[in-house]
């Protein structure tokens, strides 16, 4: 097998690209700020480097050789690459937008809510919320980073961990005081309301949370049921039973009163996630929504353990 051919230099392509382009030393020294007896030796020497001729000199101008229509093709192409990477890596600022696929339930009830704060600070980012349980391919889809319940092991992607998370049954405060749930037992004088598919990522199960505190003699069949995780939280809210929420979703409910936690118990029930390609964690936008999520992540973190004093 015969030793790769040495490149020429990147300054010698230029030279020729300009020249096949305009099929004239005199026009490819006027737009490279050359004489044309510069440009023609460049080429002169670029050919003896290769060792074959890539242009007929003619009387009035010149033809690429067959090796040299090949040649150009391939440079014409890498130069039109190169273009392009330079003008999206100039073009990437902090203004723009920035495309964010989120689980529908946590951009309800956790992302919305905190965004206001990265507007102040990022007034010229216009956000686009994506709400979508479906993992992007950060191509088609034009997504740019994602708040995920799912780990993924592909290496192509940077994956950060955000919390853990936990379940736990909510009541509203204002059905507390009719049904004064004390015991799991007191359920019977109200309804469960569920996740309409308890077994789907980011939703909740009575059964796996009975069965995880040891409690096989609470009955979970029959009460209402809902397509969202929020849309159970907010039939809570509204009086209509006793939800099983996460408490990512919940938190805020309960920290304003709305809602409230009549046992002691919590389940673990995950973790959250912040995910991109690798590549894009150097743009600006990207960089600064990993920054700022990764701080709203601590405060929720720190607010768990003060409201549910709980150990994280």
């Amino acid at each position: 097998m015969s030793a790769p051919h040495r490149l020429p230099s990147l300054e010698a392509l230029r030279y020729f690209e300009v020249a096949a382009r305009y099929a004239s030393f005199t026009h490819a020294s006027q737009e490279l700020c050359l004489t044309q007896s510069a440009v023609s030796q460049k080429i002169l020497a670029l050919e003896a480097h290769l060792g074959y001729p890539l242009f007929i000199r003619m009387s009035r101008g010149l033809r690429l050789t067959d090796k040299g229509q090949c040649l150009f093709a391939g440079v014409s192409g890498a130069f039109n690459l190169l273009r392009d990477t330079m003008s999206t890596m100039q073009d990437e600022r902090i203004e723009g937008t920035l495309k964010i696929r989120v689980m529908p339930s946590f951009a309800t009830k956790w992302l919305l809510p905190r965004l206001p704060r990265f507007s102040a600070i990022y007034p010229h980012v216009r956000l686009l919320i994506d709400a979508d349980l479906m993992q992007p391919n950060y191509k088609g889809d034009e997504v740019d980073v994602a708040v995920s319940c799912e780990w993924t092991d592909n290496a192509r992607l940077m994956q950060r961990h955000l919390f853990d998370d936990v379940s736990y049954p909510v009541i509203s405060t204002e059905l507390q005081k009719t049904v004064n749930l004390q015991e799991y037992t007191d359920l019977v004088r109200t309804q469960l309301l569920h996740d309409s598919m308890p077994n789907a990522n980011y939703s909740t199960n009575w059964d796996a949370f009975f069965t995880k505190i040891g409690r096989y003699d609470i009955v979970t069949s029959g009460g209402s049921a809902f397509s969202r995780a929020d849309l159970v939280i907010q039939a809570a809210c509204a009086g209509h039973g006793v939800s099983l929420a996460r408490h990512s979703l919940c938190a805020q409910d309960v920290a304003d009163g709305r809602l409230l936690k009549p046992f002691p118990d919590a389940m673990e029930e995950g973790s959250v996630y912040l995910v991109c390609p690798q590549e894009y964690c150097e743009r600006p936008r990207v960089a600064a929504f990993i920054a700022w999520l990764s701080e709203e992540a601590v405060t929720h973190i720190n607010s768990q353990q003060t409201l549910l004093e709980i150990p994280i």
